[in-house]
C-alpha cells in the first residue's frame, strides 16, 4: 500500500509541475504551495484513513521529494528553446532517479504490510462503499490510484530520461532536419509567414514540435494498464499495433533515423511502465 502512496505523491507533484508553464519564481512558489497542500492531504489520508504509520509516510514523502529534486518536468507549454531552462547538474544524471524509484517501489512491495489496517477509508470500504469497490482489495485500489497518477505526467519524465540527449522531447524537433527541408515533427513554415502562424507551428526558426505526444502517451499508458488488468490482451495487442501503423508512414518518410529511434525507445519505455503498473496492482490484489 505504501508503494501506491509514493506513486500518488510523485504523480500529484508532477501533474502540478507540468502545468505551471515556466520556472519563473512566482510560478515556482505557487507550484510549491500547491504540491505541499496536496502532499499534506495525501499524508492525512494515508495515516488517518488507511492506518499507515507516520514514519512510513514520512519515508514516502522523502523519496518523493528526492524525485522532484532530481528530475525536470516535461511541460506541454515548452514549445520554444527558451521555454525550457538548462537543468542544473543534479538534474542531468540520466535515468538514475527512475532506477532508484524502481528499487524503492520493489522494496516497499516486498515489505510486510500491517496486519489489520484501520481508518476512515478502511471503514468506508468495509461498510458503505459500493459493491464493486468493496470487492477490490484496498491495497490494490490505493496502488491503482497512485499508478494512474504516475502514468499521467511522471511517466513522461521517465521517457525523457530514457531518450538520448539529442532525442529529448524538447530538443529533437529543434535539432534535427532532413535534407528535404522537413523538420522531424512538421514542415517548416515560410519565412514571410505571419508571426502568429510561425508561433502556432513552432519557434521563430520554423521548427514544429510534437505537442500531441504528451497527451497521447498518458492516455495510451492508462488504456494499456487498464486492459492488461482486466485480461483484455487482444485489445492491448491491437492498441500497440495501431500505434505502429499510424507512425509507420512518417517514420518511412524520415531519412535520418532519429524519428524511428525516438519512437522505439519512447514507446518501449512507455509500454513497460504501463505493464509494470498493471503488474503492481495485480500483486497488491493477490496479497
Amino acid at each position: 500500500m505504501l508503494a501506491g502512496i509514493l506513486l500518488a505523491l510523485i504523480g500529484t507533484a508532477d501533474v502540478v509541475r507540468a502545468r505551471t508553464g515556466t520556472d519563473a519564481a512566482p510560478r515556482r512558489v505557487l507550484a510549491t504551495v500547491v504540491v505541499v497542500l496536496l502532499w499534506i492531504g495525501v499524508a492525512v489520508v494515508a495515516v488517518l484513513g488507511l492506518g499507515l504509520t507516520l514514519g512510513s509516510v514520512a519515508i514516502a514523502i522523502v523519496l518523493a521529494a528526492l524525485w522532484i529534486a532530481t528530475t525536470t518536468p516535461v511541460r506541454p507549454a515548452d514549445t520554444r528553446a527558451s521555454a525550457t531552462p538548462r537543468p542544473v547538474w543534479w538534474r542531468r544524471s540520466g535515468s538514475w532517479p527512475s532506477v532508484l524509484l524502481a528499487v524503492a517501489l520493489a522494496v516497499l512491495l516486498l515489505s510486510t504490510p500491517s496486519a489489520d489496517p484501520s481508518g476512515f477509508v478502511v471503514e468506508w470500504q468495509r461498510g458503505s462503499a459500493p459493491g464493486f469497490v468493496a470487492a477490490v482489495p484496498l491495497a490494490a485500489m490505493v496502488g491503482g490510484v497512485g499508478a494512474a497518477l504516475f502514468l499521467v505526467d511522471s511517466a513522461n519524465v521517465v521517457v525523457s530520461q530514457a531518450l538520448p540527449p539529442g532525442l529529448s522531447p524538447d530538443t529533437v524537433g529543434r535539432a534535427v532536419a532532413d535534407d528535404g527541408g522537413r523538420r522531424l515533427f512538421g514542415r517548416r513554415p515560410r519565412r514571410d509567414a505571419p508571426a502568429a502562424e510561425r508561433e502556432r507551428a513552432g519557434d521563430d526558426d520554423g521548427t514544429a514540435l510534437l505537442k500531441g505526444g504528451r497527451m497521447i502517451g498518458p492516455i495510451e499508458r492508462l488504456l494499456l494498464a487498464g486492459f492488461s488488468l482486466v485480461g483484455a490482451f487482444p485489445v492491448v495487442a491491437a492498441l500497440i499495433a495501431a500505434k505502429g501503423i499510424v507512425r509507420f508512414p512518417e517514420i518511412r518518410r524520415e531519412t535520418t533515423g532519429y524519428q524511428a529511434e525516438y519512437f522505439l525507445i519512447g514507446s518501449l519505455v512507455s509500454w513497460a511502465m504501463a505493464f509494470a503498473a498493471a503488474g503492481m496492482c495485480w500483486l497488491l490484489a493477490q496479497g
